[in-house]
């Protein structure tokens, strides 16, 4: 939901982001539980004096975006505005920074932090939703969810990539990428549907989405490379990474239609996220560009 949802907030004159990170200083990895509600990723936290949980989005562009709506937030100052993907308005406001707790633990932040009035998730999140922990919380590192054991692993690397812990054993990688990653995007790479190259990206806020132009979208049907059923399709045929993938399942979007809110709509492109990596365990590693999709039974998800 993160980027699908904050992407189509206009953000004005917006001075600072929050930098901070989930592996604390000392760290060089940290387990943190969480509970999958409509596929995503859902951390405990604790902001002020409220308790509730945060979604893991990496299509969050800021380390910690509030729901002003689950929390008592002093010296709003309105920054943006816009709308949300389903089309709800969305106020932006800046605020003094309070304590921040994620998984347990302190999460330091700048003094100020960034809100939106996201009140209209609760049907879906709960009352006690109260944001989203977005990419750079992670951006120092590599990690991996595991949603087989409900646990998001935060790793340290070095500026190249190198991971402070031993690296998954080669049997135990299903595919390897090389991605593109620049500042508040996701990591971008390519795939073939059939023989059809397409834009590929990750998110972990997003359940999985397939933009397609309507001359592709009927191309892929007539090959029978897309079953679709209402507004959700079925892939029979992805590739990439040196690996193919099948019945993959997708939100279907019209490329530059009006539920195109990306950054650059108009293009064919496959974005796949909690539903993909419910059971494709991943390791991402920003430092090294890459992720590695790994085994459910993977010896390196097992606890440390």
């Amino acid at each position: 939901m993160g980027k699908g949802l904050i992407a189509a907030v206009v953000l004005v004159a917006l001075a600072q982001a929050a930098k901070a990170e989930l592996l604390t200083e000392g760290q060089d990895w940290r387990e943190i539980p969480f509970e999958v509600v409509d596929e995503k990723p859902l951390l405990a936290a604790r902001i002020g004096e409220a308790s509730g949980r945060v979604m893991f989005d990496t299509g969050t562009p800021e380390a910690l975006f509030l729901n002003r709506d689950a929390l008592e937030l002093s010296g709003g100052q309105v920054v943006g505005k816009g709308f949300a993907a389903s089309g709800q308005a969305v106020e932006v406001q800046v605020h003094p920074a309070p304590a921040v707790q994620i998984g347990g633990l302190p999460f330091a932040t700048d003094p100020v932090l960034v809100s939106g009035n996201f009140g209209f998730t609760e049907p879906m999140f709960g009352a006690d939703y109260l944001g989203f922990v977005g990419a750079p919380s992670v951006a120092g590192g590599a990690f991996v969810l595991d949603y087989g054991r409900g646990v998001l692993t935060v790793l340290r690397t070095d500026a190249t990539g190198a991971l402070a812990v031993p690296p998954p054993a080669e049997a135990d990688v299903v595919a390897r990428l090389s991605v593109a990653m620049v500042a508040d995007e996701m990591p971008v790479a390519g795939a073939f549907i059939g023989s059809l190259p397409v834009v590929l990206d990750f998110d972990t806020g997003d359940s999985g989405t397939l933009y397609l132009q309507d001359a592709t979208r009927a191309r892929l049907e007539a090959e029978g490379l897309l079953t679709v059923t209402d507004a959700a399709g079925a892939l029979t045929r992805v590739s990439f990474g040196g690996a193919g993938f099948v019945g993959l399942k997708v939100r279907l979007v019209q490329a530059g239609g009006p539920l195109d809110k990306r950054p650059w709509p108009g293009s064919d492109a496959l974005r796949l996220g909690a539903g993909f990596l419910a059971d494709h365990p991943t390791l991402w590693n920003a430092p090294a560009g890459s992720l590695t999709i790994l085994r459910p039974t993977a010896a390196f998800l097992a606890p440390r």
